[in-house]
């Protein structure tokens, strides 16, 4: 799934060091397994895992695929839930495993993996309770000379506990196939264009489409005006991210969400964004996974770890291994803008 393919790269970048000019000593570092997980109420388990290399010349900073790992979910009690599947996917940079069990929020988890001849990798995470998210409106408008969609929504956390809130958006790709039936027979339209072309005008002939929504990601940048956000403490008011991230305390948050508008509708003749439709996620996440996700755009920002400032160290909450196991609960507002 692209949309994670930003994550992957820079936690493979912090475990990578240094880029240098300068010839690098021998390799004594030591491989070890890294994992990578949003645990989200109402959806199915899915597990990243992979294989960090030693640093020598010539080495990339990628993952090795891990297609032989034993994964399982398991519930607070360590009873197995279920034993997760691997489902490779050329597009991602690790090893895909996934389940069919419908995550339960305010329940807790741990993902247990075994990778033959390395050391066994534990992470828990407990799934948030639900938020409700009101949203007051929307408005096309422009922010600091940006086209952008700008909502406005208040939402409500758990009363009583710290709730830590993330929005983001993405652009969904999609397939849009055109089919027409002749002589009760349904037929795709390019695959048998000559046979559609002598029977489309003749009575009976029924053109129909089907859209079919990809695994396929295409991130949206997202801006705040709120100084209360914790992007404040990354880069300020006027840059873009990828998430934009509040924690709040025992009451509501009204803010303004705003995404950039040039994703909202694919271009035959710009093609900066495919054909699709736009998500915009509220999520409600664990304290590990805010603060991993708020560690990522400092990450973002300041990759030169060739540089003379401190390098910034992504979260962990994993034993025996490196990486990140989230618990999310969400609310997920589809927009469509293109013709499908």
């Amino acid at each position: 799934m692209k949309r994670l393919i930003n994550y992957t790269a820079i936690i493979a970048l912090m475990l990578a060091g240094c880029q240098t000019e300068l010839p690098l000593p021998p390799g004594n570092g030591t491989p070890r397994v890294v994992i990578y997980s949003e645990l989200t109420a109402g959806e199915k388990p899915q597990v990243r895992i992979g294989k960090s290399k030693v640093v020598t010349n010539g080495v990339d900073n990628g993952f090795e695929l891990v297609p032989n790992a034993s994964v399982q979910l398991l519930n607070q009690d360590g009873a197995l839930v279920e034993t997760l599947i691997n489902n490779p996917d050329p597009a991602d940079r690790m090893s895909v495993y996934s389940g069919k069990t419908k995550l339960q929020s305010l329940q807790n988890y741990r993902v247990k993996v075994d990778v033959p001849g390395m050391k066994e990798v534990t992470a828990n995470a407990s799934i948030p309770g639900s938020c409700r998210v009101e949203l007051t409106d929307t408005l096309r408008t422009t922010l600091n000379g940006r086209p952008v969609l700008r909502f406005n929504l208040t939402v409500f956390g758990q009363p009583g506990v710290r709730t830590y809130i993330v929005m983001e958006a993405l652009k969904q790709s999609a397939l849009v196939d055109s089919f027409f039936t002749y002589n009760g027979v349904r037929y795709n339209i390019a695959a048998n264009e000559d046979l559609y072309e002598s029977v489309k005008g003749k009575p009976g002939v029924v053109v129909s489409k089907d859209t079919t929504f990809l695994n396929d990601y295409l991130r949206i940048p997202c801006y705040t005006q709120d100084e209360s956000a914790d992007n404040n403490q990354i880069g300020g008011l006027n840059e873009n991210y990828n998430s934009i991230l509040f924690n709040v305390m025992g009451k509501p948050l009204t803010t303004n969400l705003y995404i950039n508008a040039t994703a909202l509708s694919s271009s035959a003749i710009e093609a900066i964004a495919p054909k699709g439709r736009v998500l915009v996620y509220i999520k409600s996440v664990t304290r590990e996974y805010y603060d991993f996700l708020l560690t990522y755009e400092k990450v973002k920002r300041n990759p030169g770890l060739n540089s003379l400032i401190q390098a910034v160290q992504l979260r962990n909450n994993t034993q025996g291994g490196l990486g990140i196991v989230g618990g999310n609960n969400q609310v997920v507002y589809k927009l469509y803008y293109d013709d499908l």
